[in-house]
C-alpha cells in the first residue's frame, strides 16, 4: 500500500460560477485578512500537493457557464494524478480533517466518485478519480448539469452524516454562501 504521505495529491477550487444570487464574485470576497478563494487555497493546500482553481485566467472552463459539472470536466482534464479532491469556492467552513479523511477514503475505494449526501443533497465537495473523465464528457453532452445526477449516474460512493458524526464533524462544514444575507452572516460569525 502506498504511503499517504508520499502520493501525489490534486485538489481544485471550482471559482467560475456567476454567483447570480450573491450578485458579485465570491472568490474575490474578504474573508478575513485575504479572499474567500485564497482562503480555500490554503485550506485545500493542507491535503494536497497541488492547488489549482478552475473558473479563473489560468485554467478557464472550456465552455462557460454550464456549471459545476463542466467544472469537474475542466479539472480532470487538466489534472496529472488519479486522485482528487474538487470545491466550491463558497464553502468556507469546511475543515481539513474532513478533507483529508475524503482523500484517504476516495484512496481505499474502488469508487470513481466519492461525494457527501447531507439532507438529502451533494454538496460541490467531491473526491474524483481522473478515469471518471469520459462519463463526465458524456454526461454533459446530453444537456445535463445537476452534481447530484452525475454522482448517480456512476459508480460512486456517498459519504453519509454518520460517517461525518463518527468522524466528529458537523454538517456545518457543508455550508455555502449563495447570497450575500449567508455572507454576511457567516463573516460575523467568523470574525465577529
Amino acid at each position: 500500500m502506498t504511503d499517504r504521505n508520499h502520493m501525489e495529491r490534486t485538489a481544485f477550487v471550482l471559482a467560475g460560477g456567476q454567483s447570480r444570487r450573491m450578485g458579485l464574485d465570491k472568490a474575490g470576497l474578504p474573508w478575513g485578512n485575504r479572499t474567500l478563494l485564497d482562503h480555500m487555497i490554503g485550506l485545500l493546500g493542507s491535503v494536497a500537493t497541488t492547488v489549482d482553481v478552475v473558473g479563473g485566467n489560468s485554467l478557464p472552463d472550456l465552455h462557460p457557464g454550464r456549471g459545476p459539472v463542466e467544472g469537474i470536466r475542466t479539472a480532470l482534464e487538466a489534472t496529472a494524478t488519479e486522485e482528487n479532491l474538487i470545491v466550491a469556492v463558497d464553502l468556507p467552513f469546511l475543515e481539513s480533517g474532513l478533507l483529508d479523511y475524503l482523500m484517504d477514503r476516495l484512496h481505499r475505494t474502488g469508487a470513481m466518485l466519492l461525494a457527501c449526501e447531507i439532507e438529502g443533497r451533494v454538496p460541490m465537495c467531491l473526491g474524483v478519480r481522473k478515469a471518471l473523465l469520459p462519463a463526465v464528457e458524456d454526461y454533459l453532452a446530453q444537456g445535463k448539469r445537476s452534481v447530484e445526477g452525475l454522482a448517480n449516474s456512476v459508480a460512486h460512493e456517498h459519504v453519509t452524516e454518520r460517517d461525518l458524526t463518527a468522524l466528529g464533524v458537523t454538517t456545518e462544514g457543508f455550508r455555502n454562501l449563495n447570497t450575500r444575507e449567508d455572507y454576511e452572516k457567516a463573516r460575523q460569525e467568523t470574525f465577529g
